[in-house]
């Protein structure tokens, strides 16, 4: 709930309705919930959780892109110059790729690759 009121306390309530308001909010609890399960994943090394981050990312990622370019998103005030628009895509294209690039490196997908969790593996 807390969530709930913060997207509608920060929005500009004239040109946004309700189900907008609420779609905001169903998003950002699943989005919490998928990085809440790869936070997991990756913790414990699972296959399942590198390959979760990398969809997730790029969902989200995505999201945020298409937010900036609409004119009727919450987000963007629509006078968004040249300038300022590259400097608001830049950190998340560049995360977006830094991050699958680095998941991708073979000695780092070594890793996820084992069939049993490390940790259990330095307890025997």
């Amino acid at each position: 709930m807390l969530l709930l009121s913060a997207v509608v306390g920060t929005t500009n309530q004239e040109n946004i309705s309700q189900g907008q308001i609420w779609t905001v909010f169903i998003l950002n609890a699943l989005f919490a919930l998928g990085f809440a399960a790869i936070a997991y994943g990756l913790w414990s090394r699972r296959h399942w959780g590198r390959f979760l981050f990398m969809g997730c990312i790029i969902i989200w990622s995505a999201f945020y892109v298409v937010a900036l370019l609409l004119p009727n998103a919450p987000s963007a005030d629509g006078n968004y110059t040249a300038g300022t628009l590259t400097f608001n895509l830049i950190p998340y294209v560049v995360g977006l790729f830094a991050s699958i690039w680095y998941l991708n490196l073979p000695h780092i997908k070594a890793l996820f690759d084992t069939q049993e969790p490390a940790n259990e593996r330095s307890n025997e």
